[in-house]
C-alpha cells in the first residue's frame, strides 16, 4: 500500500510571488480558477458570520495556549465566529485569553479520570479473581489426576464415603479431612465465581455511565455542526482515551454532514492507534478532509496504514490513494493529495517557537471554511474542487511563513506564536491586494 505522502508531484507555485506575477504552471491555464475561492468579498451587506464560523475542539487540564493559538489566529484572518469546545479545565483560563472567542466546556477531565480509575481498579479485581479461580482449579485438577479411581465428583465421594466403612479412626479422620478439603476448595470457588459476577455487573454499570457521560459530551458539540462552515481538531486536545471517543463520534458525525475537517496534533496520534485504524482508513478517503502532521506524526500515520490490521481494512474500503489533503509541516511544507502535490517555499522567521502549528490549523481552517462557502456545483470538473482545497491549504502555509518572516524581523529572538498571529491581518492584506 501506498503511504500518505507518495502522491503524484506537479509543478506548482511555491512561492506566492510566482501567483501574483502568473508564473502559472502548464497544467494550470487560468491561475483565477484556483484563487476564486479563497476569499468571500466584504461588502455592506455581510453581516456576523457571512465570513465564516468554524469551531476548535481541543484544550485539556494541561494545554490551554494551543486551541487559542488555533481560534485567534483564525479570527485575525478574518473568520467571524469561533467556537472552542474543550476541557472543562481548560475553559476559564481559554475564556481570559480572549474576549472574542466563545468557549464551551464539553467533558471534564476530572470526572473522566474518576470514571476511568473505576473501571481500572474493577478491571484488577476480576483479574485477580480469575487468577485465584485459575489456582483453585489447578489444584483440584491436579487431586483428581493423583486418584485413579476418580471418574468424577459424585463418583470420587462415593468411593470415599464406602471406604470410611471399613477404615480404622485414624484413615477415617484422613478421608473426612480429604472430603472437607474437597468441599472448602468448592465452597470458596462458586463464592469467587459469585464475585465475579458482582464485579462485572458493577463493570457494567460503569461502562453505562462512561456510555452516557461520552454520548452527553457529543451531542453538546453536534448540536453545533450543522451551523460550522469548518471544525478543527486537535490542538491541546491531550491523550484521554476517554476524550479519544468523544472525538471519534464527532468526526464521523461530521463526515455524514460533510463539514470541512482540519485534523491537527493529538488527534492525530488518536489516528495512529490501531483502536482507529478504521476511522484513518476512512477519512483517507473523506475530501474535505486536511491533516497536518510534521514528521514525527506523518511517521506513525503511514505505520498506522502499514499495519496488518489497516490493510485488511483496506482492502474493503479504502480507496488506491487519499483523496483527502495532506499538510506535512517542514521547513518547507508539503501539501499532498491525489491531484496535486504543492510545495511551499516561502521564506519564514528563525525562530521555531511553540504554537506555530496552531496558528496554521486555525489559518487552515479559515481557508477551508470560506472554501466551502464559495464552492460552487460547476467547480467540481475534473477535479478542480479539490484542487482548489489543495491550493487554499497551500496559500495558508503562505500565510503563516510569511507572518512568521514579519514577526521575527520585530522580535528576534523573543517571538512567539501570539506574535505571529499578530502579523496574520497584514499578511492577509498583502495577499488579497496581490490578487487584485
Amino acid at each position: 500500500m501506498s503511504s500518505l505522502s507518495s502522491l503524484t508531484s506537479s509543478t506548482l507555485p511555491t512561492k506566492w510571488s510566482d501567483v501574483v506575477l502568473n508564473k502559472s504552471p502548464s497544467n494550470i491555464n487560468n491561475i483565477k480558477t484556483y484563487t476564486t475561492n479563497l476569499f468571500p468579498p466584504l461588502t455592506s451587506k455581510s453581516h456576523k458570520g457571512s465570513h465564516g464560523r468554524i469551531a476548535i475542539i481541543g484544550g485539556s487540564d494541561k494545554y490551554t495556549g494551543a486551541p487559542y493559538y488555533a481560534a485567534q489566529s483564525a479570527l485575525n484572518f478574518g473568520v467571524d465566529l469561533v467556537t472552542v469546545f474543550c476541557a472543562k479545565e481548560a475553559s476559564v483560563p481559554i475564556k481570559c485569553y480572549s474576549p472574542e472567542l466563545m468557549v464551551q466546556s464539553v467533558y471534564s477531565i476530572e470526572a473522566l479520570n474518576t470514571l476511568q480509575k473505576e473501571e481500572n481498579v474493577l478491571l484488577k479485581q476480576l483479574e485477580e479473581c480469575k487468577q485465584s479461580n485459575d489456582i483453585i482449579m489447578d489444584t483440584t485438577t491436579a487431586d483428581d489426576d493423583n486418584d485413579t479411581a476418580n471418574n468424577g465428583n459424585s463418583q470420587e465421594m462415593e468411593q470415599m464415603l464406602n471406604k470410611l466403612e471399613h477404615s480404622n479412626e485414624k484413615q477415617h479422620l484422613l478421608i473426612a479431612s480429604e472430603l472437607q478439603s474437597e468441599n472448602d476448595k468448592m465452597d470458596e470457588l462458586a463464592d469467587r465465581l459469585s464475585k465475579m459476577k458482582r464485579l462485572g455487573q458493577q463493570l457494567q454499570e460503569v461502562k453505562d455511565r462512561q456510555d452516557a457521560y461520552i454520548n452527553e459530551s457529543v451531542e453538546s458539540i453536534i448540536e453545533m455542526l450543522p451551523s460550522l462552515h469548518a471544525l478543527c481538531i486537535g490542538p491541546g486536545l491531550g491523550r484521554h482515551s476517554l476524550v479519544f471517543k468523544v472525538v471519534s463520534q464527532v468526526i464521523h458525525k461530521a463526515m455524514e454532514l460533510e463539514l470541512a475537517l482540519v485534523l491537527d496534533a493529538d488527534s492525530l496520534y488518536m489516528l495512529s492507534l490501531e483502536e482507529y485504524s478504521k476511522l484513518l482508513v476512512e477519512l483517507r478517503g473523506y475530501e474535505k478532509c486536511v491533516m497536518t502532521p510534521n514528521v514525527m506524526e506523518m511517521r506513525r500515520l503511514n505505520d498506522a496504514l502499514s499495519s496488518s490490521n489497516a490493510s485488511s481494512i483496506n482492502s474493503n474500503v479504502c480507496p488506491a490513494e487519499n483523496h483527502n489533503i495532506i499538510v506535512q509541516k517542514g521547513s518547507v511544507d508539503t501539501i499532498s493529495n491525489i491531484h496535486s502535490t504543492m510545495y511551499c517555499e516561502e521564506e519564514g522567521g528563525l525562530k521555531r517557537s511553540g504554537g506555530i502549528g496552531d496558528v496554521l490549523a486555525g489559518t487552515i481552517s479559515a481557508f477551508m471554511a470560506w472554501n466551502t462557502m464559495l464552492e460552487t456545483d460547476s467547480d467540481d470538473i475534473d477535479g478542480i474542487r479539490q484542487q482548489q482545497r489543495v491550493f487554499a491549504c497551500w496559500t495558508a502555509c503562505v500565510a503563516v511563513k510569511k507572518a512568521t518572516k514579519s514577526a521575527y524581523d520585530k522580535k528576534r529572538r523573543s517571538m512567539s506564536a501570539l506574535d505571529i498571529s499578530g502579523e496574520i491581518g497584514n499578511v492577509l492584506d498583502d495577499i488579497e491586494h496581490g490578487l487584485d
